[in-house]
């Protein structure tokens, strides 16, 4: 029965449907015929029109500047010409007439914008508008042009601004026989061409350079990046007695009618965009094609009521959908034919499905909502974990300044701040991980010395290579300074020589680093590290990359590790444009091979760590720093870290404080902001600053656990200047201190 019921429908069904595309396409072909022959004779029309209007503009043009430049007013305005004012005519009245005379030339004709008259220097002397006299016009060709001695027509110019196009006419002015001055006519085309941007059909300009001259679209008109020589050559041949044109522009084609302006050689195009041009006649085709498959439509439901099996089918489709949208997701779909009359099947099945979409968009929520706590519980953990560490490895660091320790207490503060940054490394790449599976993990380019990176790296890991008796050997043939991220990039390497280290007993470890590939502004870095070590299996190579996993389970155990060093290594690597890869044999060693392409920059561009004289130079006497800063190790931190500078500090306990402190009068010429504070928050405390009278300029900069970027972002917006992440560098408070307050002005964001 199923299969009577197909052979009979599909063919009447096929059958319907194919006449209703044919009588369709008939009617979209025939409408479009009919628009291209309207088209043909309104693009003809407006082009000569245009032509007819340009032809006559430049013959008036013409006329004006020969009443111009031959009328007796201009005599009395060159006295240095032979002859004299008229009689009883002084300058002033010879300049009054001359501008009355002008003026009402002006005023009498719309295509002209202004008349000016030059002195033999190119001097404005009298114009329509006065803003022009005493403006000196000799950097205009026209102009030199006609102090020569030539009539210029032709010179055009289009308003970098306004995109107005505008007809310049120069010639010279005579006093018995010599050339005292010029004469400039401006005369505006926008009465000639005009765009109504409901039009599907309208005019354009094109010059002999194959620029735009006049075009509906502002961007393309006057635009010298984008020339088309070609297509004024293509279309040139068949304007110059008129003719049909089809072209195609930016990915678009345009349709049309083409004539050739014999003064300027311009190309005069009445055109449309075929796609607005024809949309008429594809509003037919398609009306016709609606109204035909709404008929196939009724007399589909009409067959379909008849052969009322089919809807025993919908009503099991309707029952599937009904039971999996309340979870029983399990459910096999059983069609089952129910004849009989059934009532509103499509509304069941549309209520069935929007319950479905509701369950997926709460899910979607729910994911959302736990994405925002996790960046959340992040951004919390960053900052109560990395205020430590900051107190931990700021403290270590100004012990070290001291002197006269012993060789066993340096060893101790030593050992303490390398585990130190060893922990704030496992915190970073946690947080790392969840910027690369947001997809919000972001590289600077700044000028570094890339050779300092690896034997930065080097000497970090020589003590533990030599705990093991191992070799460790650097071989670099590459330019010294390139610009990038000096940070991601020196990760990479540390992860590399850790787990090289890590899996080597015996041997050795070496690190190479040479140019691949190099130009005057670039160079391709072929970068390789290789171990002794245990090696890896092929089988365990495919599982390298994952996150939270190690080639065997049993090396957390043995080795220790996040298992999200080389996950990391590869995501850095690959947003630097660069790629990673792995060549290994298991009890043999193992090399990791890094492909990167990076600017070249001069040794001037990148500078060095600063060091405590640094600081000092920079002699910031006078100057004043507020500190808000809750946590007193932290405050100490950052006063001795500054302390050589000279600069006088101020501490606030929280942000109330610090808005007090400025709210005095006290000066304060930088302000040191946490954003995690009792009392008041940083974000808060720079608000209610930036809302005291002439605290608009004050330098703000944050100096915060919390790395998140958004974070960063919310701070900008509420007025911060600059940002420090803790554990503070020593470079990036270098480079605040030198930027807003050593400079001569201090500069706001």
């Amino acid at each position: 029965m199923k299969s009577i019921r197909a052979r009979l429908l599909i063919p009447f069904l096929a059958g319907v449907f194919a006449m209703t595309v044919l009588l369709s396409w008939y009617t979209y072909k025939s409408a479009t015929r009919a628009m291209e022959e309207a088209i043909a004779v309104v693009s003809r029309s407006e082009t000569n029109r245009v032509m007819s209007s340009m032809s006559l503009l430049f013959k008036s043009l013409s006329s004006y500047m020969l009443n111009i430049v031959s009328d007796p007013y201009l005599d009395g305005l060159f006295n240095g010409g032979k002859q004299a004012p008229q009689a009883g005519k002084s300058s002033k009245d010879s300049h009054d007439d001359a501008m009355e005379w002008i003026s009402i030339m002006v005023q009498g004709n719309d295509y002209l914008r202004d008349v000016l008259i030059m002195d033999k220097n190119g001097v404005c002397v009298v114009a329509s508008n006065r803003s022009f006299e005493k403006k000196s016009f000799i950097d205009r060709a026209a102009v030199r042009s006609a102090l020569s001695g030539l009539f210029v027509l032709d010179s055009f110019s289009i308003g970098k601004i306004t995109k107005k196009l505008s007809c310049i006419a120069a010639g010279p002015v005579y006093t018995n026989g010599e050339i005292v001055g010029a004469a400039m006519i401006i005369s505006d085309l926008p009465s000639v061409v005009e765009y109504n941007e409901s039009d599907p059909i309208f005019t354009t300009l094109l010059t002999p350079e194959g620029m735009f001259a006049a075009h509906r679209d502002k961007a393309i008109m006057g635009n010298k990046d984008a020339l088309f020589p070609e297509l004024y050559e293509k279309m040139s041949s068949v304007g110059k007695d008129g003719g049909h044109v089809n072209y195609a522009l930016d990915g678009e084609e345009y349709t049309g009618y083409a004539r050739l302006e014999p003064t300027t050689r311009w190309l005069i195009i009445t055109n449309g965009l075929r796609s607005e041009v024809f949309s008429s006649a594809r509003q037919v085709g398609i009306t016709v094609l609606v109204i035909g498959v709404g008929a196939l439509y009724v007399v589909s439901v009409l067959v379909t009521h008849i052969a009322n099996g089919i809807i025993g089918v919908l009503l099991s489709l309707i029952e599937y959908a009904q039971r999996v949208s309340d979870g029983e997701l399990d459910l096999k779909l059983t069609v089952k034919e129910s004849p009989g009359d059934a009532t509103d099947e499509l509304g069941v099945l549309n209520r069935a499905l929007a319950k479905l979409v509701e369950t997926l968009q709460a899910a979607i929520r729910q994911a959302r909502e736990a994405s925002r706590m996790k960046s959340e519980f992040l951004a919390n953990m960053s900052h109560e974990i990395r205020t430590p560490i900051n107190a931990v490895i700021g403290m270590a660091h100004l012990s070290l300044r001291e002197r006269g320790m012993t060789p066993k207490q340096r060893s101790y503060l030593e050992k303490i701040q390398t585990a130190a940054r060893s922990l704030l490394g496992i915190i970073n790449d946690i947080l790392d991980i969840s910027k690369i599976e947001a997809g919000r993990l972001e590289l600077e380019a700044a000028p570094f010395n890339i050779r300092k990176t690896f034997e930065d790296a080097i000497a970090v890991h020589q003590i533990a290579a030599e705990a093991k008796s191992l070799s460790l050997a650097l071989s670099f043939s590459a330019p010294e300074y390139v610009v990038g991220d000096a940070l991601r990039f020196g990760q990479v390497l540390n992860n590399l020589l850790s787990n090289a280290i890590k899996f080597t007993q015996e041997g050795g470890v070496k690190v190479g680093c040479r140019a691949a590939q190099e130009d005057e502004s670039s160079v391709t870095l072929a970068v390789s590290v290789s171990d002794t070590g245990i090696g890896i299996s092929p089988e365990q190579e495919a599982r390298l990359f994952q996150p939270f996993t190690q080639a065997d389970a049993s090396i957390t155990r043995r080795f220790g590790g996040t298992g999200l060093g080389l996950v990391i290594s590869k995501s850095i690597i690959e947003l630097m444009g660069g790629t990673i890869a792995v060549e290994s044999e298991a009890g043999v060693g193992t090399t990791f091979h890094i492909n990167l392409s990076l600017p070249k920059c001069s040794a001037a561009a990148a500078e060095a760590e600063p060091a405590e004289e640094d600081f000092a130079k920079l002699a910031l006497g006078g100057k004043t720093v507020l500190i808000a800063e809750d946590n007193l190790i932290n405050q100490t931190i950052l006063e001795e870290l500054i302390a050589p500078s000279k600069v006088k500090t101020i501490i606030a306990n929280n942000g109330r404080e610090a808005v007090d402190v400025v709210a005095s009068g006290q000066t304060v010429d930088l302000i040191f902001m946490d954003m995690q504070m009792p009392v008041m928050d940083g974000l808060q405390a720079t608000k209610e600053i930036r809302a005291l009278p002439g605290m608009d300029g004050l330098p703000i900069v944050a100096v915060t656990a919390n790395a998140m970027k958004e974070e960063k972002e919310e701070g900008f917006r509420c007025g911060l200047n600059d940002y420090i992440t803790k554990p503070v560098e020593l470079r990036e408070l270098y480079g605040v201190l030198k930027k807003w307050l050593a400079a001569e002005k201090i500069q706001t964001r």
